[in-house]
C-alpha cells in the first residue's frame, strides 16, 4: 500500500491537488489548520498555516507549510518566484514578520518543506545549507516531508483509522490495477465506497474522518489513471462518490462539524470537475468542431458502440454544463459569475457542434438515452440562443425513429443489455418490432420539447406514424415519489412513479397539460435533500449514473418557460 501511496504523492500537482490533500491530512493528525492555499492573493510562501499538536512538555508550534510539487530539483531551486528560496524569503521575511495572527506570534515557528517526491542529491546538501543558514540567523526551525513521509501518513494509519481497512484493501488495489478495464476498475470501487461511507452512528468527527478517506481514494484513482492515459474509471467513480457522500452527510445538517463535511464535499465536487476537464475538456472538446471526428475516435467494433458512447458524451458534456449553471448562481461576485455564464455558453457551442457532426447523435439506439437528450436539452434551454437547436433537433431526432422503424432498421428498443443491442434488430417481424417499441420515454420526451414553437410537419407526420404503427406503445415518463429521497443517490432498490399512456399530439398541448399536472401534484420533487439544499445538478447526476430517465420534475419549467414565450 505504501507504494501504492508513494506513486500518487509523487504525481500530485501543487495546485488543487496537494494543497487540497494536506490540510485534510493534518486535521486528521490533531494540526488546528488556520489558514489554506488561496487563489489571487500573494501568500508570502505560506501555502497552509497550522498550529501543532502539544508535545510531550505541552508546548504547540506554529507550521508555516510551504508545497512543492514532485522531486525537489535544480529548476525548483531558485529560478522563479515559486521556487523554494524564494518561498522561504518570503516566509521569514514577510509571513513571521507582518501577517502571523496576534494569538499565535508567541508560538515557536517552524517552516515545513512538503513536496510529493524526492531531494535530488545534488540539492541535498543546498537544502541543508539553507536550513542551517535561516536557523542560526533568524532562529526558525525546518521540517521535511517528502513523499515516504506523506504516504507512510496515508498508509500506516495515522488518520486514526487507516485510510483503507483490511477487508476494503482489495478493492482498492484492484480499481488501480484495473485502470485499463475501467468497468472493472469501477465495479471494484463502489465497494470500497460503500465500505468507507457506513452511516451508522460514529460521530461527527468520525463521519468527517470517513468523508475525508473517500476524497484521498478518488484522488489516489485519478492520479494513478492520469499516469495511465485512461481517466474513464475515476471519471465514473467520481460520479459514483459525490452520489454516495451526499447519501452520507444529506441529514447531517447542522452545527460546525456539518459545515466541514459540506466543505470537504464540495472538494469532492471541485475533483470532479477536474477530471471532468482533463478527460473531456483536453481529449473531447478540441475535436467536436470535426466532422464525426468524436465519432471516429470511439472505435467501434458494432455501430451500437458509436451510439452508446456518443450519447454518454453528450449527457457528460450537458452535465458539466448544469453545474457551470450552478457554478454561477452560488457566486455572490459578479465577474465570477459571469465567467462560469460565459464558460456555460462556450460548452454549450461545443454541444451545438457535437450534433452537427455527428449524425449517430439523430438516432438513439435504446430508449435508455432518453436521459441524455434530456440532459442535453434542459441545459441548452437555459443558454439563449439555442431555441432553434432544440426544436430542429427533437423533430429531427422523431423523424429518424420513424425511417429506422420503417425500415426495420436499429430502431430504439426498450431493452439496453449491450448484447441484445449489438444483435437487434434480430428479425424483421411485426411481432418482434412492437415487443422492442411496446413502451417508450423517449417519444414523449421529444414531442413535448420539438412543439415548443406548436405544430409542424414533422410533428404532424411523427403523429399521423404513430397513430398507424405505435398504436401498441405505452408513452410514458417517470417521476421522482416521496420514496425516492431514500433510495435516489445509491440506487439500491427501485423507487419513484411511472405516468403511462401520454397522448402524443402535433402541438403537444394535451401531454404537457398533464405533465404539468403530475409535476404539481405532491411535494416529492421540492422535498428532495439535494432541491432544498441547492445542489439541483445532483439529482441529474444521479438519473444519468443509474440511467433513470430525468424526472420531468427538472425539466418541466425550462419547457414551461419556453413554450409561453412563443
Amino acid at each position: 500500500m505504501k507504494l501504492v501511496f508513494k506513486q500518487y504523492v509523487a504525481s500530485l500537482r501543487e495546485r488543487d491537488e496537494l494543497d487540497v490533500v494536506l490540510p485534510d491530512l493534518l486535521s486528521e493528525l490533531g494540526y488546528n489548520v488556520i489558514s489554506r492555499p488561496g487563489r489571487g492573493t500573494d501568500q508570502a510562501g505560506v501555502d497552509v498555516l497550522a498550529v501543532g499538536p502539544a508535545d510531550e512538555n505541552g508546548k504547540k508550534k506554529l507550521y508555516a507549510f510551504t508545497l512543492k510539487k514532485g522531486d525537489l530539483t535544480r529548476d525548483g531551486w531558485d529560478r522563479t518566484n515559486q521556487s523554494l528560496v524564494s518561498s522561504v524569503s518570503d516566509i521569514v521575511f514577510v509571513y513571521f514578520r507582518s501577517r502571523v495572527p496576534l494569538e499565535f506570534q508567541d508560538l515557536e515557528k517552524v517552516i515545513c518543506i512538503c513536496f510529493g517526491g524526492d531531494v535530488e542529491e545534488p540539492m541535498r546538501s543546498r537544502m541543508t545549507g539553507l536550513m542551517a543558514e535561516f536557523t542560526e540567523r533568524y532562529g526558525v526551525s525546518f521540517e521535511e516531508w517528502n513523499g515516504d513521509k506523506l504516504a507512510d501518513l496515508l498508509a500506516a494509519g495515522t488518520l486514526r483509522e487507516q485510510l483503507v481497512s483490511k477487508d476494503l484493501r482489495g478493492y482498492f488495489q484492484k480499481s488501480i490495477a484495473m485502470l485499463d478495464e475501467p468497468e472493472v476498475s469501477y465495479a471494484n470501487f463502489v465497494p470500497l465506497l460503500k465500505g468507507l461511507l457506513l452511516n451508522e452512528s460514529k460521530g461527527r468527527k468520525s463521519d468527517l474522518s470517513s468523508l475525508r478517506r473517500t476524497y484521498i481514494c478518488l484522488s489516489v484513482l485519478y492520479v494513478w489513471a492520469r499516469e495511465a492515459r485512461n481517466l474513464e474509471a475515476p471519471y465514473k467513480a467520481s460520479e459514483a462518490t459525490i452520489l454516495h457522500a451526499w447519501e452520507f452527510i444529506r441529514t447531517k445538517t447542522t452545527g460546525e462539524e456539518s459545515r466541514n463535511l459540506r466543505s470537504t464535499f464540495d472538494e469532492l465536487i471541485n475533483l470532479h470537475f477536474r477530471i471532468w476537464d482533463e478527460y473531456y475538456g483536453e481529449k473531447v472538446i478540441p475535436i467536436v468542431g470535426l466532422r464525426d471526428a468524436v465519432s471516429a475516435a470511439v472505435r467501434p467494433d458494432s455501430p451500437v458502440d458509436t451510439s452508446l458512447k456518443l450519447f454518454d458524451t453528450l449527457g457528460r458534456l450537458s452535465q458539466r454544463g448544469l453545474w457551470m449553471l450552478w457554478k454561477a448562481q452560488c457566486e455572490a461576485d459578479s465577474d465570477s459569475k459571469n465567467l462560469h455564464q460565459a464558460s456555460a455558453k462556450e460548452l454549450a457551442d461545443n454541444i451545438f457542434h457535437l450534433i452537427n457532426n455527428n449524425d449517430a447523435l439523430f438516432s438513439p439506439c435504446t430508449d435508455s438515452q432518453s436521459t441524455d437528450i434530456a440532459t442535453a436539452l434542459l441545459f441548452l434551454s437555459q443558454i439563449e440562443g439555442f431555441r432553434e437547436l432544440i426544436v430542429g433537433y427533437s423533430q429531427e431526432t422523431l423523424d429518424q425513429y420513424q425511417f429506422a422503424f420503417r425500415c426495420h432498421d436499429r430502431y430504439p428498443t426498450h431493452v439496453s443489455r449491450y448484447r441484445d443491442l449489438i444483435s437487434h434488430p434480430q428479425e424483421k417481424t411485426e411481432a418482434y418490432r412492437q415487443w422492442h417499441t411496446s413502451g417508450s420515454s423517449l417519444i414523449p420526451l421529444l414531442i413535448l420539447w420539438a412543439t415548443i414553437d406548436g405544430a409542424s410537419d414533422y410533428t404532424e407526420n411523427f403523429v399521423a406514424f404513430a397513430n398507424e404503427s405505435l398504436k401498441h406503445c405505452n408513452h410514458q415518463l417517470w417521476f421522482v415519489r416521496p420514496d425516492s429521497e431514500e433510495h435516489l443517490y445509491t440506487n439500491d432498490q427501485s423507487h419513484g412513479a411511472v405516468f403511462t399512456e401520454i397522448p402524443i399530439t402535433a402541438d403537444g398541448g394535451l401531454a404537457m397539460k398533464l405533465v404539468e399536472a403530475v409535476c404539481l401534484d405532491g411535494e416529492a420533487y421540492s422535498t428532495l435533500s439535494v432541491i432544498q439544499h441547492g445542489y439541483d445538478p445532483i439529482l441529474v447526476m444521479a438519473c444519468r449514473h443509474y440511467r433513470l430517465p430525468l424526472t420531468p420534475h427538472a425539466w418541466i419549467p425550462a419547457l414551461k418557460k419556453l413554450r409561453s414565450s412563443r
